[in-house]
């Protein structure tokens, strides 16, 4: 910018001396005018193009905001789990003519050979392996018999579909049965009270 200015001022002397009077005025006035524009537009071309150079970068670059939101939904999404269903609370069903224990509710139902405690209190012992279950019978239990325990008035067997008695029998003789410990029961009883509601005994030729 410098030697553009010494440039300009000893050009202008130059022409001033050439042409005196009033012609060489305008001339030279004529010539420091142009010497200004050329100055201007030298000092302000490189900082136009910086700015002009910023400008397009800065329209360039992808905003934050929008960065910021699809990492926000990312996590959103990424934070939810299935939830398995609830198990069921029931905790068990009825029995089945095979053997072992169920629970439906207060009422339990044990398949599993009988034994003799004391007056009035019977052991079954379950067929799948489980805990021995005592269990008190009164006249008010409903006892069943198919051979062992008691039998139809003539003698013979009186089974159901199932496979169980259905002789009515009392508490002697059930736990005249329940000493040989060679009886095989369906249990029901209450599993708060201990009380059996039903002793069915499950057959065997």
């Amino acid at each position: 910018m410098m030697n553009t200015a010494t440039a300009t001022a000893t050009a202008t002397a130059t022409a001033t001396n050439r042409f005196r009077g009033r012609a060489g005025r305008r001339i030279a006035a004529a010539l420091v005018a142009a010497a200004a524009l050329s100055l201007g537009a030298t000092a302000c071309g490189p900082d136009s193009e910086a700015a002009d150079s910023a400008g397009s970068s800065a329209s360039a670059q992808p905003t934050g905001g929008s960065s910021s939101d699809n990492s926000g939904s990312q996590g959103e999404d990424g934070g939810t789990s299935s939830t398995a269903p609830p198990a069921d609370g029931n905790g068990g069903g009825s029995a089945t003519p095979g053997g072992g224990a169920a629970d439906a509710g207060n009422e339990r139902t044990i398949v599993g050979k009988l034994e003799y405690l004391a007056p009035g209190k019977l052991i079954v012992k379950p067929e799948d392996g489980g805990m021995d279950q005592a269990f008190l019978v009164a006249n008010a239990t409903r006892i069943l018999g198919a051979a062992a325990i008691c039998s139809a008035d003539d003698g013979s067997v009186s089974l159901g579909e199932d496979g169980y008695g259905t002789s009515k029998c009392t508490v002697d003789q059930l736990e005249k049965a329940a000493k040989t410990n060679a009886v095989t029961v369906r249990v029901t009883m209450d599993s708060k009270s201990g009380g059996a509601d039903t002793v069915e005994e499950k057959y065997h030729p």
